[in-house]
């Protein structure tokens, strides 16, 4: 049976760590994940939330060759891959995103989007957002988070 999950920005940034020169923030475990999707589109699905495009757009394309490499690098395989989708904001997102409530944890927007995508589909969320985990210890929003 093919596994499902979503992937939020921390994660793609990892898994593409050359790409944007930073270290790995998931682990092994989760970098596999991402791994197989892309090589083996029969076993793994993954939605990544459109906002995690935002913002890598907003924080990466400052100059052109940047912009070039993300979109080759990055953007081309994913584009590519029949099992990879990029996740609108919809209707049921939003949905999702005004239930998230909690005064202890303060959520920016974008992490709240990518939450609700996940608590919408019901797919693990593969993340190391310290936040979105301690939301979800609480609440069980998502059947499980993959750090």
């Amino acid at each position: 049976m093919k596994k499902s999950y979503v992937v939020d920005t921390t994660s793609l940034i990892s898994y593409f760590g050359e790409v944007f020169s930073r270290p790995r923030q998931i682990s092994h475990n989760a970098l596999h994940i991402i791994d197989k999707a892309f090589k083996d589109h029969d076993s793994i699905n993954l939605s990544i939330p459109s906002i995690v495009f935002v913002e890598i757009f907003e924080k990466w394309f400052k100059d052109e060759e940047t912009s070039a490499k993300i979109r080759s690098e990055i953007m081309t395989p994913i584009y590519a891959a029949p099992n990879i989708e990029i996740k609108p904001l919809d209707k049921e997102v939003l949905e999702n995103f005004l239930k998230i409530r909690d005064s202890r944890i303060k959520f920016d927007n974008h992490d709240k989007i990518i939450l609700a995508s996940s608590m919408m589909l019901q797919w693990p969320l593969i993340t190391s957002d310290s936040k979105i985990i301690k939301y979800n210890k609480r609440h069980r929003v998502v059947p499980d988070i993959i750090s």
